[in-house]
C-alpha cells in the first residue's frame, strides 16, 4: 500500500495538500460527499442529512468555487494543447478541460473512499456534520478549510498508524523472517480486530467475514484475504493467504 510521503517540513503530500480557497471549498464538498455516501452506520445519519443541509444552504458559494475550478482546468487545458502544438480553439479547450477534471475528481474521491481509513474519516465526518447541524456558519469558506484540515487529521491518523506497523513489520523481519519468512505488511490485518471491523461495516461470521476481504497482490494482482484477528486471544499466529488451488 502507497502512503502519501512527507516532505522536508513534516507535511504529508496528499491531493488536499497547498490548494487555494476555491479548491479547498470544492474539495472539502468532494469529501462530505463521499462521507454521505460510505458511512452507512445509522450513527453516521446526520453526515447524509447535514450534507443535503449544506448543498442547499452554500449553493452560492458552491457555484462560485466550481466556476473558478472550471476556469483554471481550462487555463491548464490550453496552456497544455499549446505546449503540445495542438488546436487551442474553445471546444478542444473544453473537451481537454474536462478530461483533466474528471481525472482530478477521480483521484479525489478514490483518495476519501479508501477503506482502511474509513474509520477514522468517518468519525471525523459526523463530527464536522454535527457541527454544522448545531450551528450554520457565518463564513462558509473558513469552514470548508477548518473542516477539510479536520478530514485530512483522520486520513493522518490511519497514515501515522500504518507506518509505525510498517516499522515494527520490517524490525520482525530482521530479526525473524529468514526463518520464519517475511510478515507481508499490509496483507493482513487492514480492517483490525472483529470489533473494529464491524465498526468499520465488514460483516463478520465467527473469525472470517461473511464477504472476506482481498487485497491484491501490487505484483502478480492475485487477490490476498484478509483474516480477522481474534481480539480475545493473547496472541495471533501468521496466517499465509490460502491459494486458489488449494484443494488440487
Amino acid at each position: 500500500m502507497e502512503i502519501p510521503e512527507k516532505d522536508a517540513f513534516g507535511t504529508r503530500q496528499t491531493i488536499n495538500t497547498g490548494l487555494e480557497t476555491n479548491e479547498a471549498i470544492w474539495h472539502f464538498r468532494s469529501g462530505w460527499n463521499v462521507a454521505a455516501l460510505n458511512c452507512m452506520r445509522d450513527a453516521h445519519a446526520p453526515i447524509l442529512e447535514a450534507y443535503g443541509q449544506m448543498l442547499r444552504a452554500e449553493d452560492t458559494a458552491l457555484d462560485s468555487a466550481n466556476a473558478a475550478l472550471e476556469t483554471r482546468f481550462q487555463d491548464i487545458a490550453r496552456d497544455t494543447l499549446a505546449n503540445q502544438g495542438e488546436s487551442t480553439a474553445r471546444s478542444n479547450v473544453r473537451r481537454a478541460a474536462i478530461r483533466l477534471r474528471e481525472t482530478h475528481s477521480t483521484s479525489l474521491y478514490n483518495y476519501f473512499a479508501s477503506p482502511p481509513a474509513r474509520s477514522h474519516f468517518c468519525t471525523t465526518a459526523l463530527a464536522v456534520a454535527n457541527d454544522y447541524l448545531a450551528s450554520r456558519p457565518a463564513d462558509f469558506a473558513t469552514f470548508a478549510i477548518s473542516g477539510l484540515q479536520r478530514y485530512e487529521m483522520a486520513f493522518e491518523q490511519f497514515y501515522s498508524a500504518y507506518e509505525a506497523y510498517e516499522m515494527a513489520s520490517n524490525e520482525w523481519d530482521q530479526r525473524y523472517g529468514q526463518r520464519y519468512g517475511a510478515s507481508q505488511p499490509g496483507w493482513v490485518a487492514l480492517y483490525g480486530t472483529p470489533s473494529q471491523q464491524r465498526a468499520a461495516g465488514v460483516a463478520v461470521q465467527g473469525y472470517v467475514p461473511e464477504d472476506t476481504v482481498a487485497v491484491p497482490d501490487s505484483e502478480t494482482g492475485a487477490l490476498i484475504p484478509v483474516i480477522n484477528v481474534d481480539d480475545t486471544a493473547a496472541s495471533t499466529p501468521v496466517v499465509q493467504p490460502i491459494p486458489s488451488d488449494a484443494d488440487q
